[in-house]
């Protein structure tokens, strides 16, 4: 009996570009799992620093005859609030960065395009570009879909417009409910002249892959997203 060798998978033909593309896959892959990881990993010695505060408050308070001393009140109240920045910093980190897919459901644009900005607060600063946003508040709901590509969506057109815009120029960026399709524009101090970069490829694709139309045009970027039912 004569068994056929087990068929190889079809392999693309080689290029450099090819390859150079497949490892930036790979290699973002790799890092976006390891990224998890370490978010995890912080966070467990800082929750248990959190614990330990109030542990030691309860003392100084048993200490102190019912009541911890105004000073160190005052520390562990700075404690407190460093946990809850770091804490906060590695939410929006692994929402941005690093986020695992969740089930489809109905979002708030105006709610993820100011989570962006603030996300991005200290590259703007260091960029000393200023940031101007126009949203609806509470509304601009999208159709259900995952967060994570909503994130991605919205992220990277406000990235690039902060890397495009010059030294004390301006980014706008406003959503807008227009019949059945909620809309983000964003406008960078750019120049409009250019080749279409990778990243536009990559946001044209991820906006096509989740129903969304993307529009761009040098300083002018357009997201349209199919409207959601109900306040997101």
């Amino acid at each position: 009996m004569c068994v056929s060798p087990t068929p190889r998978p079809f392999l693309a033909p080689w290029s450099p570009e090819g390859a150079s593309a497949l490892i930036r896959a790979v290699r973002w892959s790799s890092a976006v799992r390891l990224m998890e990881s370490l978010v995890h990993d912080v966070r467990n010695p800082l929750n248990a620093l959190a614990i330990n505060v109030e542990i030691l408050q309860e003392k100084l308070s048993r200490a102190a005859g019912g009541e911890v001393p105004p000073a160190q009140a005052k520390n562990l109240q700075a404690m407190r609030e460093q946990v809850a920045r770091v804490n906060a910093m590695l939410g929006d980190f692994a929402r941005f960065l690093a986020p695992s897919p969740t089930p489809p459901a109905v979002l708030s644009l105006s709610s993820m395009v100011k989570d962006a900005v603030a996300v991005l607060g200290h590259t703007g600063r260091r960029a000393r570009v200023k940031v101007m946003v126009d949203v609806p508040e509470g509304q601009a709901a999208v159709e259900a879909m995952d967060a994570s590509a909503l994130a991605f969506l919205v992220l990277v057109p406000v990235l690039r417009a902060l890397e495009r815009t010059p030294e004390d120029g301006q980014v706008r960026l406003s959503v807008r409910n227009e019949g059945a399709r909620v809309v983000l524009h964003v406008q960078d101090g750019g120049r409009d002249e250019g080749e279409e970069t990778e990243v536009e490829q990559a946001l044209a694709a991820g906006a096509g892959e989740y129903g969304a139309e993307f529009h761009v045009r040098g300083s002018q970027l357009r997201l349209s997203f199919r409207a959601g039912a109900g306040p997101a």
